[in-house]
Protein backbone atom coordinates (compact mmCIF):
# COMPACT_ATOMS: atom_id res chain seq x y z
CA UNK A 1 0.00 0.00 0.00
CA UNK A 2 1.28 3.07 -0.90
CA UNK A 3 0.99 6.23 1.05
CA UNK A 4 1.63 9.76 0.12
CA UNK A 5 4.32 11.65 1.72
CA UNK A 6 3.30 14.52 4.08
CA UNK A 7 5.37 17.29 5.92
CA UNK A 8 6.21 16.94 9.53
CA UNK A 9 8.90 18.36 11.41
CA UNK A 10 11.77 15.76 10.36
CA UNK A 11 10.52 15.81 7.01
CA UNK A 12 13.70 14.71 4.47
CA UNK A 13 12.26 17.99 2.70
CA UNK A 14 12.95 20.32 5.20
CA UNK A 15 16.00 22.61 4.99
CA UNK A 16 17.94 25.01 6.70
CA UNK A 17 19.05 26.39 3.12
CA UNK A 18 17.86 25.62 0.02
CA UNK A 19 20.71 24.04 -2.26
CA UNK A 20 20.34 24.39 -6.54
CA UNK A 21 19.96 20.82 -8.03
CA UNK A 22 21.81 21.72 -10.93
CA UNK A 23 20.47 18.04 -12.25
CA UNK A 24 17.30 19.53 -12.91
CA UNK A 25 15.99 21.75 -16.05
CA UNK A 26 14.03 24.29 -13.88
CA UNK A 27 13.05 25.77 -10.57
CA UNK A 28 9.81 26.77 -9.02
CA UNK A 29 10.33 29.36 -6.00
CA UNK A 30 6.78 29.36 -3.88
CA UNK A 31 7.06 31.60 -0.93
CA UNK A 32 4.36 33.49 1.40
CA UNK A 33 5.42 36.81 2.63
CA UNK A 34 7.29 35.22 5.92
CA UNK A 35 9.52 33.46 3.63
CA UNK A 36 9.62 36.19 0.99
CA UNK A 37 13.77 37.53 2.18
CA UNK A 38 14.53 33.46 2.50
CA UNK A 39 13.05 32.89 -1.80
CA UNK A 40 14.66 36.42 -2.88
CA UNK A 41 17.84 35.62 -1.77
CA UNK A 42 17.66 32.29 -2.99
CA UNK A 43 16.37 33.63 -6.63
CA UNK A 44 19.17 36.07 -6.98
CA UNK A 45 21.71 33.33 -6.55
CA UNK A 46 19.67 31.69 -9.53
CA UNK A 47 19.97 34.42 -11.87
CA UNK A 48 21.24 33.67 -15.28
CA UNK A 49 21.90 30.23 -14.59
CA UNK A 50 18.72 28.35 -14.95
CA UNK A 51 15.08 29.35 -15.94
CA UNK A 52 12.95 29.65 -12.67
CA UNK A 53 9.66 31.05 -11.63
CA UNK A 54 8.89 32.46 -8.20
CA UNK A 55 5.48 32.73 -6.95
CA UNK A 56 4.54 34.65 -3.60
CA UNK A 57 1.65 33.69 -1.97
CA UNK A 58 -0.46 35.31 1.02
CA UNK A 59 -1.60 32.24 2.21
CA UNK A 60 -4.79 29.96 1.52
CA UNK A 61 -6.68 32.19 -0.27
CA UNK A 62 -3.81 31.46 -3.51
CA UNK A 63 -4.39 27.98 -3.11
CA UNK A 64 -5.81 27.63 -7.08
CA UNK A 65 -3.44 29.93 -8.55
CA UNK A 66 -0.53 27.23 -6.90
CA UNK A 67 -2.35 24.20 -7.43
CA UNK A 68 -2.36 25.85 -11.46
CA UNK A 69 1.69 27.06 -11.49
CA UNK A 70 2.11 22.99 -9.90
CA UNK A 71 0.38 21.33 -12.60
CA UNK A 72 1.55 23.17 -15.43
CA UNK A 73 5.07 22.64 -14.89
CA UNK A 74 7.17 20.20 -16.89
CA UNK A 75 8.30 16.71 -15.04
CA UNK A 76 11.72 17.17 -13.85
CA UNK A 77 10.68 20.83 -12.20
CA UNK A 78 12.12 20.97 -9.06
CA UNK A 79 9.99 22.99 -6.29
CA UNK A 80 11.48 25.09 -3.34
CA UNK A 81 9.07 26.53 -0.64
CA UNK A 82 9.75 28.80 1.84
CA UNK A 83 6.98 29.77 4.29
CA UNK A 84 5.34 29.70 7.12
CA UNK A 85 4.54 26.28 8.59
CA UNK A 86 0.58 26.32 7.60
CA UNK A 87 1.57 27.88 4.10
CA UNK A 88 4.06 25.09 3.85
CA UNK A 89 1.98 22.15 4.94
CA UNK A 90 -0.55 23.65 2.11
CA UNK A 91 1.83 23.94 -0.72
CA UNK A 92 3.51 20.93 0.29
CA UNK A 93 -0.04 18.75 0.30
CA UNK A 94 -0.79 20.77 -3.04
CA UNK A 95 2.64 19.27 -4.45
CA UNK A 96 2.07 15.87 -3.64
CA UNK A 97 -1.51 15.94 -4.57
CA UNK A 98 -0.03 16.97 -8.10
CA UNK A 99 2.21 14.48 -8.37
CA UNK A 100 5.25 15.27 -6.84
CA UNK A 101 7.76 13.52 -4.70
CA UNK A 102 10.04 14.29 -1.57
CA UNK A 103 12.95 14.67 -3.97
CA UNK A 104 11.07 17.01 -5.91
CA UNK A 105 10.92 18.96 -3.21
CA UNK A 106 12.97 21.52 -0.43
CA UNK A 107 11.01 23.01 2.50
CA UNK A 108 12.20 25.92 4.65
CA UNK A 109 10.36 26.46 7.31
CA UNK A 110 9.64 30.03 8.97
CA UNK A 111 9.06 30.04 12.40
CA UNK A 112 8.14 27.16 14.51
CA UNK A 113 7.23 24.09 13.58
CA UNK A 114 4.67 21.59 14.68
CA UNK A 115 4.94 18.48 16.16
CA UNK A 116 1.76 16.10 16.42
CA UNK A 117 1.53 12.96 18.44
CA UNK A 118 -1.43 10.11 18.06
CA UNK A 119 -2.62 8.76 20.97
CA UNK A 120 -2.66 4.86 21.18
CA UNK A 121 -5.17 5.21 23.87
CA UNK A 122 -8.12 6.90 22.63
CA UNK A 123 -6.55 7.27 19.17
CA UNK A 124 -6.45 11.11 18.41
CA UNK A 125 -3.82 13.72 17.47
CA UNK A 126 -2.33 16.37 19.51
CA UNK A 127 0.15 19.21 18.98
CA UNK A 128 2.84 18.96 21.48
CA UNK A 129 6.18 20.34 22.21
CA UNK A 130 8.95 20.32 19.50
CA UNK A 131 11.27 18.78 21.11
CA UNK A 132 9.16 16.74 23.83
CA UNK A 133 9.89 13.54 24.71
CA UNK A 134 6.94 13.01 26.95
CA UNK A 135 3.20 14.60 26.40
CA UNK A 136 -0.15 14.36 27.63
CA UNK A 137 -2.61 13.47 25.36
CA UNK A 138 -5.03 16.91 24.81
CA UNK A 139 -8.48 14.32 24.63
CA UNK A 140 -7.94 11.72 27.13
CA UNK A 141 -5.10 13.37 29.21
CA UNK A 142 -2.84 9.75 29.17
CA UNK A 143 0.49 10.51 29.99
CA UNK A 144 2.11 9.42 26.28
CA UNK A 145 5.69 8.58 25.57
CA UNK A 146 6.68 10.07 22.33
CA UNK A 147 8.08 7.42 19.81
CA UNK A 148 10.86 8.07 17.45
CA UNK A 149 8.41 6.83 14.86
CA UNK A 150 5.93 9.39 12.68
CA UNK A 151 3.19 7.74 11.35
CA UNK A 152 1.91 8.95 7.61
CA UNK A 153 -1.53 7.42 8.21
CA UNK A 154 -2.03 8.99 11.62
CA UNK A 155 0.20 11.85 10.39
CA UNK A 156 1.50 12.16 13.83
CA UNK A 157 4.29 10.47 16.02
CA UNK A 158 3.23 7.50 17.90
CA UNK A 159 2.37 8.10 21.62
CA UNK A 160 2.51 5.10 24.02
CA UNK A 161 0.22 5.37 27.39
CA UNK A 162 2.20 5.01 30.43
CA UNK A 163 1.15 5.34 34.45
CA UNK A 164 2.44 7.81 35.86
CA UNK A 165 4.45 7.68 39.44
CA UNK A 166 4.74 10.55 41.26
CA UNK A 167 7.63 10.92 44.05
CA UNK A 168 5.31 10.71 46.61
CA UNK A 169 4.16 7.55 45.75
CA UNK A 170 7.92 5.98 44.76
CA UNK A 171 8.87 6.31 48.96
CA UNK A 172 5.63 4.50 49.88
Amino acid sequence: MYNSPVLFDKSITIVNQFTPRNERRKFVVISDHAGYEKAKSFTSELASTVPFEWLSINGMEDKEDIKRVILTQKMGTQFYIAAAWNNAVMIFSLGVEAGLSEAEIQTVIIGPKRRYVYCMKCFEVSEVAEESEIAECDHCRANLEIGPFYSIVREGYIGYPFISIGKEEVGS
